[in-house]
């Protein structure tokens, strides 16, 4: 039952209300200095080149204090209590040499900062060296005639040496694809190189998977038919960030592969439309795959973009598992096929598609996030095995490896 407030009584909760200061006066606050009111107190640290200089908030610096007393070192996580931060954040006295930091804060508590850590782990910093990483990708069209000359990476140097194991998340990474070549062509062997690189990961297809024998799952990479360029997984929360390849056996007839630069796709579609670009940057597509027991259904934009840096991370394309439009309102429909079909036009333009046969020995790791795959009809039998690696698992190697932070 609800209950009616006297007139009276509603003006005094208004008035009381307009008392209460909003808690965001009070964050980053302490009592001396409301930045509500005043600007911060920033740390001016002097990197090599003299020109610049990396400005630090105090409480920024003594959360990332990495002593014994804020950070476990072997857990690798923080120990501060976040509400009693801003209490420790008055610094009294700094100094910096040979590449460090000191700081004296005003509870006796000593910091020392790496300097070249300190610019990498600002977002200042960060997003210069996400930039820079990005500027490293190396994108391609159908003739790949801007690529170096690699030597071909084998599967017994893969196999055992750590060298060879980084060169092939270098290439992954820089180029969005490897061949490993000399793979023996046995389920274990595929498996052996596949686990080498990095974990398997598990879905409706499981862990390890194979097509061309049976119709396993109801989806048309299963057949034999044309396949037009697309990116897997498009209806997973999050794809699957890798893919690998490996014809196992071949008699017949057609199957050849191609791949699509879905970076320098979308590289030419800033230029040719910028609208364009933009609207596919934020329209939400949704994607499902269906079969009996199953429906995984997700949406996004189909140009993803990293939200600190800007920088493109990822190209949603895959017409085949398109949803029905529900995300659309039907005023914006001609609007949002007009620039579908924009883009659609750049990845089917042959100039785009670098051909190549899946023959048995090669191992191809594919960077789904980015490259777009397809392939041919064929007749005849062809046996193709292979597997997802997540995202996270991959990415998490590559920083081992430093290819990248």
């Amino acid at each position: 039952m609800w209950t009616s407030y006297p007139v009276w009584k509603m003006y005094e909760v208004r008035h009381t209300l307009k008392k209460i200061k909003p808690i965001s006066m009070y964050v980053f606050s302490s009592s001396s200095d409301n930045e509500h009111f005043t600007l911060p107190k920033f740390l001016d640290v002097h990197l090599s080149n003299a020109s610049q200089t990396l400005k630090l908030h105090p409480t920024w610096l003594r959360d990332h204090c990495r002593c014994p007393d804020c950070y476990n070192a072997v857990t690798y996580q923080r120990k501060n209590d976040i509400l009693k931060l801003n209490e420790h954040s008055t610094i009294s006295a700094h100094s910096q040499s040979d590449g460090l930091l000191h700081v004296l804060w005003s509870d006796g508590h000593k910091s020392i900062y790496s300097i070249p850590w300190l610019i990498s782990n600002t977002y200042e910093g960060r997003c210069r060296t996400q930039e820079e990483e990005a500027n490293r990708l190396i994108t391609w069209d159908g003739s790949m005639g801007n690529l170096p000359s690699l030597e071909p990476i084998l599967y017994h140097n893969a196999m055992h040496d750590d060298n060879t194991l980084s060169e092939i998340y270098r290439r992954v990474i820089q180029y969005g694809f490897v061949q490993i070549e000399q793979v023996p062509s046995t389920e274990i062997d595929t498996k052996m190189i596949i686990e080498r690189v990095c974990r398997m990961s598990r879905t409706v297809f499981g862990k390890f998977w194979e097509t061309g024998t049976n119709f396993d799952h109801m989806d048309t990479g299963y057949l034999n038919g044309y396949l037009e360029a697309h990116t897997d997984n498009t209806y997973f929360t999050e794809a699957q960030g890798f893919l690998v390849f490996h014809c196992t056996h071949f008699n017949g007839k057609g199957g050849e592969s191609f791949l699509v630069d879905g970076f320098h796709v979308a590289k030419q579609l800033k230029q040719l439309d910028p609208i364009a670009y933009d609207y596919l940057s934020k329209a939400n597509i949704t994607a499902e795959y269906i079969e009996p027991g199953e429906h995984f259904s997700s949406g996004g934009a189909i140009l993803r973009h990293d939200p600190v840096s800007h920088q493109l991370e990822q190209i949603r394309f895959n017409m085949l598992d398109r949803a029905p439009l529900t995300s659309v309102p039907q005023s914006e429909v001609g609007t949002f096929y007009r620039h579908l079909r924009t883009l659609a036009m750049l990845v089917r333009q042959k100039e785009n598609e670098y051909w190549f046969r899946l023959s048995p020995g090669t191992v191809m790791v594919i960077d789904n996030w980015r490259l777009l795959h397809g392939r041919n009809s064929y007749e005849g039998k062809r046996v193709l095995r292979g597997c997802y690696y997540s995202r996270s698992d991959f990415m998490s190697k590559a920083r081992h490896y430093g290819i990248i932070l």
